[in-house]
């Protein structure tokens, strides 16, 4: 079966990586109680809650995991940014299956919402034909990542801002920490280091994109319809490692795709079908367990794309100052993991390179050396030179979604007034399916 060999991973210790001496080692996923009636416990105060600095070694090196140390080690936003005014955002993943736009996964498990009918037409209900099969079935066999960056870079691109894992916790290169991976399902092939191949030969600059972090986003995936013929009958993310017992996936766990029941907990049912708003602030006192192994996992991940692939930058999506800050995306928990990744990040660096000509993006994020920021689809008012930063716009939706009409004028009008006001711009051309560019383009 596809998920045999990390059944005995999942008993027992999960993995190991190895990296300048450094051991990390994660358990499995923390049990947990039986969910308990949605909106029946209260969130826990993220005032009182203190941040928990994470027992998680990180690359030896100058840079301490504390935003302290960060700032003061770091030598500034490297020249080539100033000098790479443009470049293309690589928005691709199996979600472009659904070609229903973005956050198909989340919302093919939200009764009348498009995804929803268009995951009924193309795959079946998903109380039987979940987002699982989705990831079985996808097959981006035009997928040529060589020519593509040969296209961008004769468009006049000079990065890349590649997607590495999206919301929908399916990572793009051979993980050691998620087994629900492309190397493993889909596609069988490692998209990350196939782009890494390709920007390298092509002489320009990348960074890798996680977005892994809202641990509430899965939520829906615990639902099932509210009437009709299939009304109460649970969506697959309600299924557990023993359900697989003879099935396509046997061995491999649900919960490390779609995570844990967290209904429980006041406004995270009703987050969980609204058009975006993540649960109000707070922490998940009850899962603190869980909530810990969660932030490592995360950590770790990102340690290991970065430990593989050496990229330029790394990107954390978000809307509060860190991921993991308790509000906001970050909701559910308080700690350290966003230092712990850019310390590692700039140590291993320095190690590898001699230098840290690399940065972090950690999105909306204040004023902060040792950081760049990002301003996703809109246009600051006057010229921004407090910190770096990139203007990041979809030409259509993030993932891919048919019928849509561009204007090249507009895109050309948005990188100008970008440059303008002295940021950078990463425009996205989502990919089809099958992982060619659309017509016309």
């Amino acid at each position: 079966m596809l998920g045999c060999l990390w059944l005995g991973a999942c008993a027992t210790a999960f993995s190991q990586q190895q990296a300048n001496g450094v051991n990390y080692q994660l358990g499995p996923i923390p049990s947990a109680h039986k969910p308990l009636a949605e909106n029946s416990v209260p969130m826990g105060n993220i005032q009182t809650f203190e941040e928990v600095k994470l027992d998680l070694p990180i690359t030896s090196g100058p840079y301490e995991p504390t935003w302290k140390s960060i700032e003061a080690n770091y030598p500034g936003t490297p020249e080539w940014l100033r000098d790479s005014k443009f470049g293309i955002w690589i928005h691709f993943g199996p979600q472009s299956a659904g070609e229903s736009g973005d956050w198909y996964a989340r919302k093919m498990y939200v009764e009348g919402t498009p995804a929803y009918e268009n995951h009924l037409k193309n795959y079946g209900h998903p109380s039987e034909v979940g987002y699982k099969e989705v990831l079985r079935d996808w097959n981006p066999k035009k997928f040529n990542p060589k020519a593509l960056v040969d296209i961008y870079k004769d468009a006049g691109a000079r990065f890349l801002i590649i997607q590495g894992v999206h919301h929908d916790q399916f990572d793009m290169w051979n993980s050691k920490y998620q087994p629900w991976n492309s190397t493993r399902l889909g596609p069988k092939r490692d998209l990350i280091g196939e782009w890494e191949k390709a920007a390298r030969k092509a002489g320009i600059r990348f960074g890798l994109t996680f977005h892994h972090e809202y641990s509430w986003w899965w939520q829906t995936a615990f639902q099932s319809d509210t009437k009709g013929d299939k009304k109460g009958v649970p969506y697959d993310g309600n299924l557990t490692l023993a359900d697989g017992k003879g099935k396509w996936w046997e061995g491999l766990d649900p919960k490390y795709l779609y995570g844990i029941n967290l209904r429980e907990y006041e406004t995270v049912a009703e987050a969980a079908n609204s058009r975006w708003s993540p649960p109000q602030a707070g922490i998940f006192s009850d899962h603190l367990e869980y909530a810990e192994w969660y932030a490592k996992w995360w950590a770790l991940r990102m340690m290991d794309a970065v430990d593989k692939y050496n990229p330029d930058f790394i990107y954390t999506d978000g809307t509060d100052q860190q991921p993991f800050s308790g509000s906001g995306t970050g909701t559910g928990y308080k700690c350290d993991a966003m230092q712990r990744v850019i310390a590692d990040f700039y140590n291993k660096t320095l190690d590898r390179r001699g230098k840290v000509d690399v940065f972090s993006i950690v999105k909306f994020r204040k004023q902060t050396n040792g950081t760049v920021n990002t301003c996703e689809t809109g246009i600051p008012e006057n010229i921004k030179t407090d910190q770096a930063w990139i203007a990041e716009t979809p030409v259509g939706d993030w993932f891919y979604g048919p019928n849509f009409v561009y204007s090249s004028e507009a895109v050309t009008r948005y990188l100008l007034e970008i440059v303008a006001r002295d940021g950078a711009v990463g425009v996205s051309i989502p990919l089809r399916p099958d992982g060619s560019l659309d017509e016309g383009w």
